[in-house]
């Protein structure tokens, strides 16, 4: 995971992809979620425009969140295991336009109203490693790739949200996803709640490198062979609660749970002994915001 290392440390925002970070997606997502909230309330007005570094409806300029964060996600696809990374929360965001971090993936608003945002995407995909999937002599690693692709969001109130995301693996898995979410948060005080679930679709490429055994690899790992099509991956919830802790410090909170279905469920991988249909990701991060016009 060079390349990894480099998209990887866009992590954790206050806003699930096999082994790829939770999306409230979905966890993905905190960010998208995040930027519902401050979507929500309108500009101050000129006499009580926000300062510099301090909370506020949106980004009037840059808007960057740093600090340290960890995450847990599944070992691979079908996993039963979970790995943990260490990975420091990098958010950064352009007024209402651009925005960067692992769970709302790198965009931009192309189309930017009321109730519709259309613009192009691009989410990290983490792969799987030799030492994932060890315990299955012939399964070949995947490597970190970045998916690329566009999404359409939609708003039928301030706090609810249905986006539809479609997206191509540059490398990697070299598969086709699409993702279809719905997203609600609620502001508590201190506390920004949000909460969501997930369809993801998925094609033949995708399947079969994730899911598949080959002839070859069933000799070695021990696994039947397996050639999967396209179909349904996943159905997910997810969850977050972020709180600010005061000056421009805040907390973060998040927790995705996707059920593995039809192909997917059905794979000699996640059969196996080492393997499960549940698939549970969580996360936590400390954040201080800075603010640049």
């Amino acid at each position: 995971m060079a390349i990894s290392m480099i998209l990887a440390t866009l992590v954790l925002s206050t806003t699930a992809a096999p082994v790829a970070v939770p999306a409230m997606s979905a966890p993905a997502d905190l960010a998208s979620a995040d930027q519902a909230t401050e979507q929500a309330a309108p500009p101050p007005p000129p006499e009580k425009k926000l300062l510099p570094l301090t909370f506020g409806p949106y980004p009037p300029g840059w808007q960057i969140d740093f600090g340290p964060g960890i995450l847990a996600v599944p070992e691979f696809p079908g996993s039963d295991g979970l790995r943990v990374l260490p990975i420091p929360q990098l958010d950064i965001r352009y007024k209402n336009q651009f925005f960067a971090s692992v769970q709302s993936g790198i965009g931009y608003n192309l189309v930017n109203t009321r109730k519709l945002r259309v613009g192009p995407i691009v989410r990290p995909e983490f792969g799987r490693r030799s030492r994932d999937v060890a315990a299955f002599p012939g399964l070949r690693p995947i490597g970190f790739t970045a998916e690329a692709g566009g999404f359409v969001a939609f708003q039928p109130s301030l706090f609810t949200t249905l986006q539809l995301e479609v997206r191509k693996a540059v490398g990697g898995h070299d598969g086709t996803l699409a993702d279809l979410s719905l997203r609600r948060i609620k502001l508590k005080g201190k506390w920004t709640i949000g909460y969501g679930g997930r369809l993801r679709f998925a094609d033949a490429t995708y399947f079969r490198n994730y899911y598949g055994v080959t002839p070859a690899a069933a000799i070695t790992s021990g696994l039947r062979p397996y050639n999967p099509g396209a179909g349904l991956n996943d159905v997910s919830a997810s969850v977050f609660a972020s709180r600010r802790l005061g000056g421009n410090w805040n907390a973060t909170l998040f927790g995705s749970y996707a059920r593995l279905l039809d192909r997917a469920a059905a794979s000699p991988i996640t059969t196996s002994r080492f393997g499960s249909r549940n698939q549970v990701s969580i996360g936590s991060a400390i954040s201080y915001r800075f603010r640049f016009k």
